[in-house]
């Protein structure tokens, strides 16, 4: 009887399932406009129009729940084959209402427009702008919004301890001692910096930093630097993001700006605009790595360490190689910051050959990320040292193993593999190419620092000493292959990038026999070290960088220096049709239209060919520009027309955006 009591309530509670759910109370938030929004279950269909809302629902695991995305919104591997809908500040919104969104987030500035653009959709109003503890509740908003609690407040977590760490650490540097510093942008007439009351210039104030108080602003404004400011404030340290360093260094260096220290002592410095623009989760990642910039003497200082020094635990990586006893990803803390470190250990000595410290046996092979906040501290050190201390933390022998380091972390490792009958490779491949990537024989080498994209390859049988020597070659070839086909740039110059200059290859030979004689691009074994290699190198650079090799062309403008908001505002500005919002929207609208992407897509890939001398003529594309031209025009156009200002781009690339700025130009004048 008991039983069957137990039972009928079951059925009772299942059968009244649908109706308590029903009655569940909706999720409720009042926004930054002070609306409420309340909504029953996780919108399915989100189109965020705020960078800073967007980067959290990729943290918290809502990436599907994202229809589409701007080209703004960068760094989000698991947004990098979503749709491209054009910009975050100049919404199309007919683009956006297709995608059929069930909730719309949108900064206040666009609030009234998307109302009316988009009756009966639910809005939700994020002020990108809001301080720090606004950023931090809000983080909480969308954890609760899409049922994720857990992990919205394991972000807010992560960025408190390493704001309270970074606290922490500069807690100890006197008042007199903590640095005067300006979070500079550089407009076309002159310089701006952030207003006094903007979560920049707390983080200014979080890194351990004096900002300088030069007014309020609304949201999202900054205000103009005039040289009276500039020497009243007297800046020890400045930083920026973005293209336009040459520019702004050129304008530093003008006379009165250039008697500031930040500018005697070179201490100018470049961040990701995805962090110093955005207060959301990574906002304690950049306020560590900023502070330890600022005082890399004061974080490099072992005395001054807030937390102990050691090993944290390991996580184990899968390899299916009969010769390694043991892979793992071994977590410590150096310098107060947690350090991951690849190591590979063989069950007898291997032979290797390594751009690192040339060929030899080992026991051991690694690849070491170095965070953010270290990487200052390790330049002060110098390579020798640095490495010298990794290998006693991790009880390694210089003599014994060979560990390369990087900037890339080892949570975006890669194993790629290929096979043939018997023989396997399998390539390990760390990869990043924001911060050095670059053209040899075409770029400047000036400096050096640890590798970016790190490549290790373990061979399934024995190697000769000129097969495993002459495997670099092949790993060498097919990396460049992998970063040609995804039309990834050099930072230095507009150049197809064949690397970052700070690469390094480790080639493992194994132990099945037959030993092998070859490893060059003709040979079975070449095939298979290019094949693993190339796709380990895309695959890490999407796991690292987000990016696709199907890149929408808003984002391969932006890596040429280009956004559109570098060629319609900023120094000089570079596409001058007025400087109007609508100009910039209607520009971003040809490039989502296949017919004019298609038209900028064949100028990236003709203007490369005509730098390296394979094009014998351009008369043929400016013919093409012309039509193009008129046909967006509506009307014939005699000649395209320089609009384009600031320094000089490669001719068809020049012609294509000109061409496109010409239509447009005509269209707005009566066309």
């Amino acid at each position: 009887m008991k039983k069957m009591k137990i039972l009928g309530a079951l059925l009772f509670l299942l059968a009244a399932a649908p109706f308590l759910m029903a009655a569940a109370p909706p999720m409720s938030i009042t926004d930054d406009a002070g609306q409420k929004l309340e909504l029953k279950t996780p919108p399915a269909r989100v189109v965020s129009l705020s960078p800073s809302a967007t980067e959290v629902l990729a943290a918290l695991g809502a990436a599907d729940n994202l229809a589409v995305r701007t080209y703004h919104d960068t760094h989000l591997p698991a947004l990098a084959a979503k749709p491209v809908i054009g910009g975050a500040f100049t919404p199309q919104w007919d683009l956006i209402a297709e995608a059929g969104p069930d909730l719309v987030i949108v900064p206040p500035r666009l609030a009234g427009e998307a109302r009316a653009r988009l009756p009966g959709t639910p809005l939700l109003v994020w002020d990108d702008e809001a301080g720090l503890k606004e950023a931090d509740l809000k983080i909480g908003w969308l954890g609760d919004i899409f049922q994720k609690p857990a992990e919205a407040e394991k972000i807010r977590a992560n960025n408190r301890e390493l704001m309270e760490l970074t606290a922490q650490k500069t807690a100890g540097i006197p008042e007199g001692k903590r640095l005067r510093v300006m979070r500079l942008l550089q407009a076309e007439k002159g310089l701006l910096t952030p207003g006094e009351n903007s979560f920049e210039t707390e983080l200014i104030a979080a890194a351990g930093g004096i900002a300088p108080k030069m007014g309020k602003a609304g949201p999202g404004a900054f205000v103009p630097v005039s040289l009276e400011d500039w020497k009243k404030f007297g800046p020890q340290a400045v930083y920026a993001c973005g293209p336009g360093r040459a520019e702004l260094m050129a304008y530093l260096e003008q006379p009165g700006w250039n008697e500031a220290e930040a500018v005697k002592n070179k201490s100018v410095h470049y961040f990701p605009c995805a962090l110093t623009s955005r207060a959301a989760a990574h906002t304690g990642h950049f306020t560590a790595w900023l502070s330890s910039v600022l005082y890399s003497g004061h974080f490099a200082d072992k005395s001054k360490l807030v937390r102990p020094e050691g090993l944290l635990g390991e996580k184990p990586v899968a390899l299916d190689v009969p010769y390694v006893e043991k892979a793992a990803i071994v977590e410590s803390r150096l310098f107060d910051f947690v350090h991951r470190t690849l190591l590979v250990s063989f069950k007898t000595p291997r032979l290797i050959v390594s751009t690192n410290a040339g060929q030899r046996r080992v026991e051991a092979v690694g690849n070491s990320f170095s965070p953010t906040p270290t990487w200052s501290i390790y330049h002060q050190f110098g390579y020798a040292e640095s490495r010298a201390n990794l290998f006693r933390f991790l009880g390694l022998k210089a003599d014994s193993a060979d560990i390369l380091s990087t900037g890339a972390d080892m949570n975006n490792l890669s194993i790629a593999t290929a096979a043939f009958k018997d023989i396997l490779v399998t390539a390990l491949v760390t990869a990043g190419v924001e911060g050095n990537a670059l053209r040899t024989a075409k770029d400047a080498g000036n400096y050096y620092e640890p590798g970016t994209i790190n490549i290790i390859v373990l061979v399934s049988h024995a190697l000769s000493p000129r097969a495993v020597t002459r495997a670099l070659t092949t790993v060498t070839e097919a990396k460049t292959a992998a970063l040609w086909d995804m039309d990834i740039r050099s930072v230095q110059s507009d150049n197809p990038a064949t690397g970052t200059g700070t690469d390094d290859i480790i080639v493992v030979s194994g132990d099945q026999k037959p030993e092998l004689e070859g490893s060059g691009g003709h040979t079975k074994l070449g095939e298979l070290i290019a094949e693993a290699v190339y796709a380990g190198v895309q695959e890490a650079l999407l796991k690292q960088n987000g990016k696709l090799p199907t890149r929408d062309v808003l984002e391969r403008l932006a890596e040429r220096g280009l956004s559109p908001q570098a060629l319609f505002s900023g120094p000089g500005c570079r596409l001058c049709l007025g400087g109007e919002a609508d100009f910039q929207a209607d520009f971003e609208r040809l490039l989502l239209t296949p017919r004019y992407r298609a038209f900028l897509e064949a100028a990236f890939s003709l203007s490369d060919a005509a730098g390296m001398g394979q094009l014998s003529e351009t008369f043929s594309f400016n013919d093409w520009s012309l039509k193009v031209a008129a046909e967006i025009a509506g009307r014939p156009v005699e000649k395209i027309e320089d609009v384009i200002n600031g320094p000089e781009l490669p001719e068809i690339l020049g012609a294509a955006l000109n061409a496109l700025g010409t239509g447009l130009k005509h269209r707005e004048n009566g066309g």
